[in-house]
């Protein structure tokens, strides 16, 4: 089974400790938990926009992982 994956990275804002992310298409259900481990290690700076790719070739090639909110600063 393939699934999106949405979460949370943590980001260095005025505004916010947490950006809410996803990957742009499905990943296989057995390489969540490795994904995860990915995303603990992950952290950004703001500004940030909808739809910005946080890490490319996320979890494989051609899945990344995207913003799904902006955050200013």
């Amino acid at each position: 089974m393939e699934l999106i994956l949405t979460t949370t990275v943590k980001i260095r804002s005025e505004t916010s400790t947490l950006l809410p992310v996803k990957t742009d298409k499905p990943i296989e259900q057995e390489k969540l938990k490795k994904a995860m481990k990915k995303i603990n290690k992950i952290e950004v700076s703001a500004p940030i926009n909808v739809g910005d790719v946080i890490r490319r070739n996320f979890t494989e090639k051609g899945i990344n992982l995207i913003s799904t909110k902006t955050v200013e600063r």
